[in-house]
């Protein structure tokens, strides 16, 4: 008899209802802001079809799809999915899929991997595959958004530990720093139920994505450090946003 593989943290984490408890305050205006930047600077002609890579329960992908896009999400966590697809509007669809496989080849105009929704994986070969399905889906010319941490200031901060209050459930948050490692341990209490979940995202440099990107065949256009659009800078910005192209067909 096989062995069933076992379990890995960010399916039974992201899958799990305590973690959108945890995360439900998450700005849907700051969402709205970034996305509309996009927008504004890139100017996608309408109806372009674009994917959500890791959309989690699409709030990216609505906004999308309300400025008048074709938008598909997909995203690994079948909750998440199912709770997008009571939301979703005529033009926007969501389908349960793992972003290291190809989900098609040729057939989107912009594919959007937004709010540090990558960098999960133990081995670099699943990174490279799944920047590899988001060039595959991209048409010629196509454009990639990857919306990620920045190592630069994120590898210098302090262990911190936070208590969150929800509802009835208490959230103990610990977060550290190892190796090249960002590490959450949260800690659940819930009435008498102790649980006890983890996240893992890895500290990737610029460096880290330009070989990335270039071995899958996408072309670095933009660097910018937050959702103003401002440059890139390694040492003060919030955030790395990169903004690249496809140059040839693949498959």
């Amino acid at each position: 008899m096989s062995e069933v593989p076992a379990t890995v943290w960010f399916e039974e984490w992201f899958d799990s209802p305590y973690y959108h408890q945890l995360y439900n305050h998450r700005d849907d205006n700051e969402a709205r802001y970034f996305i509309e930047n996009l927008v504004s600077r890139f100017k996608p002609q309408q109806g372009a079809a674009i994917l959500d890579v890791a959309c989690g329960r699409g709030r990216h992908a609505l906004f999308l799809g309300q400025l008048g896009f074709k938008v598909t999400g997909i995203d690994l966590a079948a909750s998440s999915i199912d709770y997008a697809l009571k939301r979703k509007s005529e033009n926007v669809d969501f389908y349960v899929h793992d972003m290291r496989k190809i989900y098609c080849t040729n057939c989107f105009d912009w594919v959007v991997n937004l709010f540090t929704s990558f960098g999960y994986f133990d081995y670099r070969y699943d990174n490279i595959n799944a920047l590899k399905a988001m060039a595959f889906a991209l048409k010629p010319g196509g454009m990639l958004v990857l919306d990620y941490l920045n190592a630069g200031i994120i590898g210098k901060g302090n262990n911190t530990s936070d208590t969150i209050i929800s509802g009835d459930v208490k959230f103990t948050v610990t977060r550290s720093i190892e190796e090249d490692w960002v590490i959450k341990r949260i800690r659940i209490n819930d009435g008498n139920r102790e649980m006890n979940f983890h996240e893992k995202v890895r500290l990737l440099s610029l460096n880290d994505f330009e070989e990335m990107f270039a071995y899958v065949g996408l072309s670095i256009q933009h660097v910018f450090g937050d959702y103003d659009l401002t440059p890139f800078n390694s040492m003060i910005s919030k955030r790395l946003i990169i903004n690249a192209v496809k140059q040839n067909a693949l498959g």
